[in-house]
């Protein structure tokens, strides 16, 4: 390509000086995006790793919970099974006052009749 005058040559020369700008200014633009792009995966990335901690948390406080409920429960548990180990004595005796009761009542029966 043969420049033939200096017009032509300047006018070549705008024309690079323009696609230069313009190639500058979606370099710029094109920065000002992945920046912010960049932000927001930034961001992304901080809620994602919040709310992951927060999950986790939720599922140990849930863990302990639940194991000292079990634990509670088995406390329950062991007190009754003691409880009614106890209470077989008293079992004894109310059987055995409802024996007296039920000899009493005839006793009284009896002397009614005679």
């Amino acid at each position: 390509m043969e420049i033939k005058s200096v017009e032509e040559y300047m006018e070549r020369i705008r024309v690079l000086d323009a696609l230069e700008q313009q190639a500058m200014g979606l370099s710029r633009m094109l920065t000002t995006y992945t920046d912010r792009l960049q932000d927001r995966l930034d961001q992304r990335v901080e809620i994602e790793t919040a709310s992951e901690e927060a999950v986790l948390s939720s599922i140990k406080n849930l863990e302990a919970a639940v194991n000292k409920s079990v634990q509670q429960k088995q406390q329950l548990v062991e007190q009754c099974r003691q409880l009614d180990s106890e209470m077989k004595d008293t079992r004894k005796i109310m059987h055995q006052v409802q024996e007296i009761k039920q000899l009493l009542d005839v006793m009284e029966y009896a002397k009614r009749k005679a």
